[in-house]
């Protein structure tokens, strides 16, 4: 009997959770679902909007690159360009030289044929004299001097200096000249008492 109240008196083992507690979510919220699988047409859409838009891409940095190495290929050109530009003027100085002897007279004819060439090489890459005729253009020329020319325009060119060369749009050398002046306005009767009270 003592036996039988001391198994009656035990207390009574923990059960385990039941199926409902155990698919019940833990702390933190109801357990998120899976997203749905895409179908295998929008994948498909998918990659191909991936693959244009890489397609598109590659085609900007193509173009990008090929302007970027012309426009470095035609720096290094003008450069070069405007090295023999200093080789012409030099060969026009020569050529302006007066010679008189049989020797000096073919060397002259050797310096022009050879000016004629390098005129040639320049002309086939686009370079051209830049005009000097008319009115001074601060795009195109450089003022060096002015001069006084009552029958000239003022403003207008008087004489070349240097010459300026170009090739297409952009200029590779300006071209110096001296520029007619505008004349000065005749002095008043004021202006004359004014200097006169001044030095006074």
């Amino acid at each position: 009997m003592r036996k039988r109240r001391k198994q009656d008196e035990a207390p009574e083992a923990e059960t385990p959770e039941t199926a409902e507690d155990a698919q019940q979510p833990q702390e933190g919220g109801e357990a998120e679902s899976p997203a749905p699988e895409p179908s295998p047409e929008e994948r498909v859409a998918e990659l191909e909007g991936l693959l244009a838009r890489s397609r598109a891409d590659y085609a900007n940095l193509r173009r990008r690159t090929l302007t970027d190495q012309d426009a470095a290929v035609s720096r290094a050109e003008g450069a070069l360009l405007c090295e023999l530009l200093t080789f012409a003027d030099w060969l026009d100085m020569a050529l302006i030289t007066e010679v008189t002897s049989p020797d000096a007279i073919t060397i002259k004819e050797g310096v022009r044929l050879t000016r004629d060439q390098l005129a040639g090489l320049l002309s086939a890459r686009g370079v051209e004299p830049i005009s000097t005729e008319g009115a001074f253009d601060p795009g195109t020329h450089q003022a060096v001097a002015t001069v006084e020319d009552a029958e000239a325009e003022p403003g207008s060119i008087a004489a070349v200096v240097r010459k300026g060369w170009r090739r297409g749009e952009a200029v590779l050398r300006h071209a110096q000249v001296k520029v007619v002046a505008a004349p000065e306005p005749p002095a008043s009767a004021e202006d004359d008492a004014a200097v006169a009270a001044e030095e006074a």
